[in-house]
């Protein structure tokens, strides 16, 4: 069990995480300024104070896995934080520098998010800009819905998405009592994984639980509005929302990213409604239903992978829109 010592310093350890967060967000390439480097460096210097006033506040209170895996992600953040980059001869040197520091930072703070989880603690993981990984997540999510068209059944489609999502949690499974395994696959998949990846599920093996999960459900037109709003809302918001998000509204999302994700969300399940299902009634308010449950999905998800939280919100909201306009009993 969990002493009461612990659990209030990893509490204290809440707002130093979040605002790891933000300052690591504000060095991505997508959102960097030169200009803020003297500011980045001050408040990295202060959350180093700040980690090593919590370090010195352990003592013998701290016993037990669930301690020292945290005392030890602490002091794996403190340590990165003592290598600031230095000053650079030119700004090509000097963002070189901070990228370096970044990649280091980034798996570190990943792994401290994760600790705490242990402790009931969650702050955000960090979602770096990665515009293959957008590109990929719209393929596939085109792909879907052009294989979809092409059975034409769901049954079919139940099957072949059922064993896609087991083949995923197998290597889910097989990666956690194999390091090596799971080295390998993450340098293969390195070009489009997120760092929290390595230690949590990844987000293809929930894109492809959703998709059983709309197979399950049985609707073609369901599931045909929730994959157009999961393959554009969601990239189309994470890259509005990393370079012009200022408005910030809850778990890292901003207004202007949820606002894109309606938009994006709706006009694609349009788009994909007038081209596989033309004859579907009320295709305006089902489109923007969709888009919405999405969106709001996206939002307020915190402990569920946008992957699975998307197109079920948006599955749901389809499906009582339906009700609600007499389309189903």
């Amino acid at each position: 069990a969990l002493t009461t010592a612990i659990a209030l310093t990893a509490t204290s350890l809440s707002p130093v995480a979040e605002e790891l967060y933000e300052v690591l967000r504000q060095i991505d390439p997508a959102v960097w300024r030169d200009d803020l480097v003297p500011a980045l460096r001050h408040r990295l210097a202060h959350l180093r104070e700040r980690l090593a006033a919590i370090l010195d506040g352990t003592d013998a209170a701290w016993h037990g896995a669930a301690a020292t895996r945290l005392r030890q992600r602490l002091r794996d953040m403190a340590a990165v934080l003592e290598e600031l980059p230095d000053q650079a001869d030119s700004i090509e040197q000097l963002r070189e520098r901070w990228a370096r520091f970044r990649a280091e930072a980034l798996p570190r703070y990943e792994k401290l998010v994760t600790c705490l989880r242990a402790f009931e603690i969650h702050v955000p993981s960090l979602r770096p800009t990665n515009y293959r990984r957008n590109l990929f997540h719209f393929g596939n999510g085109v792909l879907t819905l052009a294989v979809n068209a092409l059975l034409g059944d769901m049954r079919l489609a139940l099957a072949i998405a059922g064993a896609l999502a087991a083949t995923a949690w197998t290597l889910e499974a097989s990666r956690r009592v194999m390091p090596r395994w799971n080295a390998l696959l993450m340098r293969v998949f390195a070009p489009i994984a997120h760092p929290h990846e390595h230690w949590r599920v990844n987000s293809g093996t929930w894109f492809l639980t959703a998709l059983a999960a709309l197979a399950l459900i049985g609707s073609y037109p369901v599931a045909v509005l929730a994959l157009a709003v999961l393959a554009t809302g969601d990239p189309a918001a994470a890259i509005v929302g990393r370079r012009y998000g200022r408005v910030k509204l809850v778990h890292g999302r901003s207004l202007e990213g949820s606002l894109t994700f309606l938009a994006v969300g709706f006009l694609a399940a349009l788009a994909a409604g007038a081209l596989l299902l033309p004859a579907l009634p009320h295709l305006g308010p089902l489109a923007f239903a969709a888009a919405l449950g999405g969106g709001l999905a996206e939002l307020f998800a915190r402990r569920v992978d946008d992957n699975l939280a998307i197109p079920l919100g948006a599955a749901a909201a389809t499906g009582l829109a339906m009700a609600a306009l007499g389309m189903i009993g």
